[in-house]
């Protein structure tokens, strides 16, 4: 009986949806608010599928997709998935359709260039993104090609700074809840899923074993970025920023 409902669930999946995009970068703790986003009954996607979107077509691969691998929710309306890299196209004429979410999402690169390095290193110590030049140069380009995805949509979107949804977590979701339209708001905890913390699903360490959202410790970090590098990624965050929250129609941001 089981095997016959999650068939009829999935078939269910090819009825149209709303489709939520978080447009963002790496480490930018995209696959808490992905886990938070899918723990919602009305959500399917809590991982990034790696895919590209390049017209309506794309909409329908993304569900087909989804069912391959994961049982679909009975209440499911709306469909999630992140982009963090620019290989993965992101259509404007894709956002612009009506049945689209897009939401932007940065984190300051002093957090942030630090974070990638430590993640490849972690997987790959003669990875490029062990250097901060490389990560940096990745890091920039990703906002640039966020910004201009901001300046060239139509449709409303929302806008938040990472750290706003560790910061500000309950007033960041309760926004998000009303922007969506959800009948049950986003809450701060959330339930493991079939591919958490499994390489290329997101985030690889066992910081999302907690269920809910916590302020990661701070301390020091050991990455060293020469001045220029640094001074470099900054600017690019002030500048994307800015546009971002100044384009968006609903934001959260951190003090």
């Amino acid at each position: 009986m089981t095997a016959i409902l999650n068939a009829i669930y999935s078939l269910a999946l090819l009825l149209p949806k709303r489709h939520i995009f978080l447009l963002s970068h790496m480490r930018a703790h995209t696959s808490l608010f992905s886990h938070i986003m899918g723990s919602n009954p009305a959500i399917c996607g809590y991982y990034e599928m790696h895919i590209g979107y390049h017209s309506w077509k794309s909409l329908y691969r993304q569900k087909l997709l989804f069912a391959r691998g994961e049982d679909a929710k009975p209440q499911c309306t709306y469909m999630f998935d992140k982009i963090l890299h620019d290989d993965h196209l992101m259509s404007i004429d894709v956002l612009d359709r009506h049945n689209t979410l897009p939401i932007f999402s940065l984190r300051n690169p002093r957090a942030t260039i630090p974070s990638i390095m430590t993640l490849y290193n972690s997987v790959d110590s003669t990875h490029a993104f062990n250097s901060s030049s490389v990560a940096t140069d990745y890091y920039i380009q990703r906002l640039a090609t966020l910004e201009n995805l901001a300046e060239s949509i139509q449709r409303p979107f929302f806008y938040l700074d990472a750290e706003s949804l560790i910061q500000n977590t309950e007033e960041c979701l309760s926004c998000l809840s009303t922007w969506m339209q959800l009948k049950i708001d986003l809450v701060p905890t959330y339930s493991i899923q079939k591919k958490t913390s499994q390489q290329r699903y997101g985030d690889i360490s066992k910081h999302l074993g907690t269920r809910r959202v916590i302020e990661s410790p701070t301390g020091k970090t050991r990455t060293l970025i020469d001045p220029d590098t640094r001074n470099r990624a900054l600017g690019a965050y002030q500048q994307a920023r800015r546009t971002l929250i100044q384009k968006s129609d609903y934001n959260s941001v951190s003090c």
